[in-house]
């Protein structure tokens, strides 16, 4: 089986993404918070959307995952995974 991905919302600008600076570089906070019913995208502490928690994104409990555009240099720190 090939693994393949779902887009799950539509990309949407936001004014709360910070630009790249001068030298290129941009530092932002990201956070997904799956509740009960809802999941919430949030970056630099401001929900940016939210989703049903169904269909591709009905089962997320206990599952964690990075996804990075091939055009991007990303560095991870502080990953936590809570209940």
């Amino acid at each position: 089986m090939a693994d393949s991905t779902v887009n799950i919302s539509e990309k949407v600008a936001s004014e709360v993404v910070k630009k790249p600076d001068a030298s290129g570089k941009s530092t932002n906070t990201l956070e997904v918070r799956a509740a009960a019913d809802q999941i919430e995208y949030v970056v630099n502490g401001q929900v940016v959307h939210s989703t049903p928690k169904n269909g591709p994104t009905a089962k997320t409990d206990g599952i964690y995952g990075i996804r990075v555009n091939h055009l991007l240099e990303v560095q991870v720190d502080g990953l936590i995974v809570s209940k």
